[in-house]
């Protein structure tokens, strides 16, 4: 198991070095570390806004010499693949000299949706509703309809209604995409509706959808896999067994389900586990949630046509 101070200090480094800098020096990596690809890199030395200096990897927009007292900016990106196929993200610096794209722009790109997927309790909706938060202008959750009954703590998140409306709404192919999760106590069927998706496209905005193996499926079915840009969620641990302790902690510290439920999502948990393997090419990028911030940063990047594929 990971030191808790080595965690603490490593999250409080990242968090430090989200600061605007100034790059003080720079130098050229001819021959980078296994992993890193097989081109130079440049690394610079930045005083950031609080004073304290930090190196970081560079980032040179197309057109555009780095010089000694340009401004940059911090970036979450992908910095290379480990020997387990996970990806290694950290802060790089890039020149203040490209800008985020615009709503306008956006509208240039139709149909693209972010999927978020991932087992029960790894914090899908959390991280939907920070997203939508912090990038409101750019993004906006689409609403599940189901037939599960109203818990505390949906907040919007769903629509209800009844089995027999539901699957009138498939009959009448207004559902797009659905799936009935196994429950000892109900028949819960989720899906989503064409129109609600839609009706963000004509807002001039990017839907966000939660998904879980069928919904995923049946949305890269229904629109191609193109349209859909897919993040896999996987909570911390080294192995399969620490991953499903992260999650029945996380599933028995927000006291949202009774103890059987708890278990139909840890069965369920085990098999979307299972998925990740099986169907690798439905996922564009798999990320450890193990800090939200580093989480969040990363998907901005790729929603605001910052981060480097």
């Amino acid at each position: 198991m990971s030191n808790p101070s080595v965690i603490y200090r490593a999250k409080t480094a990242c968090k430090r070095k989200m600061q605007e800098g100034t790059v003080i020096s720079f130098t050229t990596v001819n021959h980078p570390s296994e992993g890193f690809g097989a081109g130079p890199f440049i690394i610079g030395l930045i005083e950031l806004q609080d004073g304290n200096r930090v190196m970081g990897q560079m980032r040179i927009p197309a057109n555009c010499t780095l010089r000694i007292g340009q401004k940059v900016l911090p970036r979450m990106q992908l910095l290379r693949t480990n020997a387990q196929g996970l990806r290694i993200y950290d802060v790089v610096y890039e020149l203040a000299v490209s800008q985020p794209l615009t709503v306008e722009q956006k509208l240039e790109f139709p149909g693209y949706i972010v999927a978020l997927y991932g087992p029960s309790g790894v914090g899908k909706s959390t991280v939907s509703r920070l997203l939508t938060t912090v990038l409101g202008d750019y993004v906006e959750n689409v609403p599940i309809v189901t037939t599960r009954r109203k818990k505390r703590g949906d907040e919007g998140e769903y629509n209800h209604t009844s089995t027999t409306e539901f699957t009138r709404m498939q009959k009448e192919q207004k559902i797009i995409a659905a799936t009935q999760i196994p429950s000892h106590s109900e028949k819960r069927w989720y899906g989503y509706q064409e129109k609600d998706i839609q009706a963000i496209w004509d807002k001039g905005k990017i839907p966000v959808v939660i998904t879980e193996q069928h919904l995923l499926q049946g949305l890269s079915a229904y629109y191609g896999r193109r349209s859909i840009l897919s993040f896999g969620l996987l909570p911390p641990g080294r192995s399969r067994r620490a991953m499903l302790s992260q999650l029945l902690h996380r599933l028995r510290s927000r006291g949202r389900d009774t103890e059987r439920h708890i278990q139909d999502r840890m069965k369920n948990a085990e098999r979307d586990l299972d998925f990740f393997e099986e169907r690798s090419e439905l996922f564009d990028h798999i990320l450890v949630n193990e800090d939200l911030d580093v989480v969040l940063e990363t998907l901005k990047g790729h929603v605001l046509g910052t981060e480097q594929p």
